[in-house]
């Protein structure tokens, strides 16, 4: 299983995308944290509800911890998604399984790597919006607030889900073969159909459903959430996620093995 590993972590970083998708998560991440600190305590308008302000943990927590992980996990599901697909598409699975012909063992091996390089990305984003993040806050005024409540578990717990969010990009990966297909697919549901309903269904007081959609799991785990949603405690959160990601990654190692690659 080791060199299982090794050799997927070989296929990951000897091409451009990883690190072109790890650009943009730290930028994704850093422009989220000079927003989300700028903003803090600020009156919306519209009659919303004023954010918290940056002297409240809450509000810390979103422009470190929140930060990292809306910058980082969609970048984080596209490599588990082209980690997949990209086998496919260029028929590198196919030696692959005649070497290895447990395939169980080369799925549960790419899913591995793809979560370690998923962690990466995740310390990655974060170290950017402590930096940018912490820079805006000081900027106003504030306290650092690197003494924040839960921040420093918040911060770990947000690197876990980034990575975590390579599972579920791999488990789509494998329901949806081809490469811009699913990568499409997966951009839509999350970045319009889940906000669209989070916020449609949260407006009609249906937060029992709402806090079980995995955005809002993986922002529960971090503990970062907003006044919109009445979220699940961090480690429900956590385990809704891990449940996720333990659901598709199953899928893919099912439907790998299963499925004829030719």
């Amino acid at each position: 299983m080791t060199a299982l590993v090794r050799s997927e972590l070989r296929k990951i970083l000897t091409t451009r995308l990883w690190w072109g998708l790890l650009i943009g998560a730290v930028l994704y991440a850093v422009i989220q944290a000079a927003a989300n600190a700028a903003l803090a305590g600020r009156d919306p308008g519209a009659g919303q509800p004023a954010t918290a302000a940056l002297d409240t943990a809450q509000a810390i927590r979103t422009v470190y911890a929140g930060s990292a992980f809306q910058g980082a996990y969609i970048f984080a599901m596209i490599l588990g998604i082209t980690g997949m697909t990209g086998e496919y598409r260029y028929q590198t699975l196919t030696p692959t399984f005649l070497a290895t012909p447990r395939r169980a063992r080369v799925v549960v091996g790419k899913m591995a790597a793809h979560f370690l390089v998923g962690l990466g990305f995740g310390v990655a984003a974060a170290l950017g919006a402590l930096v940018v993040g912490g820079a805006v806050v000081l900027a106003r005024g504030y306290d650092i607030g690197f003494g924040a409540a839960r921040l420093w578990p918040s911060l770990a717990l947000a690197v876990v889900a980034v990575a975590l969010w390579t599972l579920l990009g791999i488990g789509i990966g494998t329901l949806i073969r081809n490469q811009v297909a699913a990568v499409l697919v997966a951009v839509f549901v999350t970045f319009l159909v889940e906000p669209l309903a989070t916020f449609i269904l949260a407006a009609n007081d249906l937060d029992s459903i709402v806090r079980w959609l995995p955005t809002n799991a993986s922002t529960a785990l971090t503990s970062a959430g907003s006044a919109l949603v009445d979220y699940l405690s961090w480690w429900a959160g956590g385990l809704v996620l891990l449940g996720y990601a333990a659901v598709l990654a199953g899928l893919g190692v099912l439907l790998s093995t299963r499925r004829d690659v030719t």
